[in-house]
């Protein structure tokens, strides 16, 4: 049986990760979660051993108790076990289980996930998946630092912190692109809201999947569990800022948090077009 091929998106956190894979799953050919599985946080080389086909029956029980508590996805542990039960297991092996198990339909070629913060875990993904693409979400930081201090567990001015992620996220993205241009695709968020067809068609092309236009309507957006997607618990605010999600900034931001975006962040700013 040909082995499904795979994709990894990461973004800085609010940056549309939950839309865009809501997008990307209406295409039969895909499916990819956001924010489920974050293999690389919980997964690669977290056991004691440096041999992972002594120790990934411990990692695939992890996966599926903390499917069951933290998402409500209920997997058969021992069936999996069954299933992969191998000499050869392999860290590639396991990402492409762990993307593709927790959805019921099993009939696509691409699967993959979206994980928030993990750029710096693109050069271990290309280490397992050579021939493997990814796809950048970026956003405007002064968005982003809006909705982030809107919604967070980050105390007093912790917040502020997603201003030196965007930083790092800009440089690193652009960094890797060098090495990796024909496997790395960027997708930006003000972009993607102004001319959802437009972004799409190019994420298809660089994925090699069919273009929908089923794709950018989103009565058709579903969870992993296949019912329809409820919106309301990714926004950040409520009323007219609701889906006002590109340039709310500019009704709403503090004096303060935008002199520090502009200023930290200019040069990343500017790099990706913003103003």
């Amino acid at each position: 049986m040909k082995k499904k091929d795979t994709v990894f998106i990461t973004s800085s956190y609010r940056s549309g990760g939950a839309l865009f894979t809501k997008m990307l799953n209406v295409n039969n050919e895909i499916k990819v979660s956001s924010g489920t599985i974050n293999f690389f946080r919980y997964y690669f080389k977290k056991h004691k051993s440096k041999k992972i086909k002594f120790n990934y029956k411990s990692l695939l029980n992890q996966f599926c108790i903390r499917s069951k508590y933290r998402f409500g996805i209920s997997l058969d542990y021992n069936a999996i076990i069954k299933e992969v039960e191998k000499k050869n297991f392999s860290y590639s092996d396991l990402y492409r289980l762990m993307c593709s198990k927790i959805f019921k339909n099993k009939k696509f070629n691409i699967t993959g996930e979206h994980a928030g913060n993990e750029w710096r875990n693109i050069s271990n993904y290309f280490k397992i998946f050579p021939n493997g693409k990814v796809v950048i979400l970026l956003r405007d930081p002064r968005d982003i630092i809006c909705s982030f201090k809107k919604i967070t567990i980050a105390k007093k001015n912790d917040y502020l912190i997603s201003i030196f992620n965007f930083v790092d996220l800009i440089n690193y993205t652009y960094a890797l692109k060098k090495n990796y241009d024909k496997k790395i695709h960027i997708v930006k968020f003000h972009e993607l809201k102004k001319n959802p067809s437009l972004v799409i068609k190019k994420v298809c092309k660089f994925l090699k999947i069919k273009y929908s236009h089923k794709m950018i309507n989103e009565n058709n957006y579903k969870g992993i569990d296949g019912k329809k997607w409820d919106q309301s618990k990714v926004f950040s605010f409520s009323g007219k800022l609701k889906k006002q999600n590109v340039d709310r900034w500019k009704s709403i931001i503090e004096m303060e948090d935008l002199f520090l975006c502009e200023f930290i962040a200019n040069k990343q700013m500017k790099i990706i077009g913003l103003k």
